[in-house]
């Protein structure tokens, strides 16, 4: 395995946020040349899990990440630097030059970049696995969850996803997220691709935006962004 493709989405958001999927090869090993720009950090920290499909979807979204920062910067991919704020959200190391977040599940993973904007980025695998009964009370609203109730057993899983990864797009968009909990967001019933926030909207949540986006089937996935632009 020499290389990782990423495959390149479109969407409808501000055309300065790209966004890529990532399809992953578990039968790939780590020592493999596509992950050649890897730190010594990042081969440690995949070498921390127990799991080898864990450590291989960290390490894929993680060298496609260092390949698409690298080519905006002009510098080779193993010279790209991370460090982590306050909140431990990853950005490049001394500069605010691009904004950037991923996700994984399953069998792929999604990474958004903008030199303009925060970004957040979210995909869930639907698991038949998972119960996600489970977490409605830590997930979704009251009003969603009744909602939710209403529907047909086999469109209450995907409202749920639907849900999930908007929520979870916005919070990671702000950085710090919301103190409440994503239960205190609501954004269902959806009724369209745009991600609109009913009821009373957050203080930090005040100027995001977001769109579901196509996803691979059993799979849901969102974008979020700033609609403000960051300061230089």
């Amino acid at each position: 395995m020499s290389s990782i493709e990423p495959v390149l989405l479109p969407h409808d958001g501000p055309s300065d946020v790209s966004l890529w999927r990532v399809d992953f090869a578990f039968e790939a090993s780590l020592e493999d040349a596509a992950f050649a720009a890897l730190s010594d950090d990042e081969r440690v920290r995949a070498g921390k899990f127990r799991r080898h499909d864990d450590a291989l979807r960290f390490a894929s979204v993680r060298v496609v990440l260092r390949e698409q920062l690298a080519r905006w910067l002009g510098i080779a991919a193993h010279a790209v630097r991370f460090t982590q704020d306050a909140n431990r959200r990853p950005h490049l190391a001394g500069s605010n030059a691009l904004d950037f977040n991923v996700s994984h599940a399953g069998s792929h993973g999604l990474i958004a970049m903008s030199p303009e904007r925060r970004v957040g980025v979210d995909i869930e695998h639907r698991s038949d696995s998972f119960d996600w009964h489970s977490i409605v009370t830590l997930t979704l609203d009251a009003s969603e969850a009744a909602w939710i109730d209403r529907l047909d057993v086999e469109e209450q899983r995907a409202a749920f996803y639907d849900a999930w990864v908007a929520k979870e797009a916005l919070v990671k968009t702000t950085g710090v997220g919301i103190t409440r909990g994503l239960q205190h967001l609501t954004v269902l019933p959806r009724d369209s691709a745009e991600v609109t926030l009913r009821n009373v909207i957050p203080d930090d949540m005040g100027e995001i935006a977001a769109r579901w986006i196509a996803a691979p089937e059993a799979y849901a996935a969102c974008v979020a962004w700033s609609t403000k632009t960051l300061a230089r």
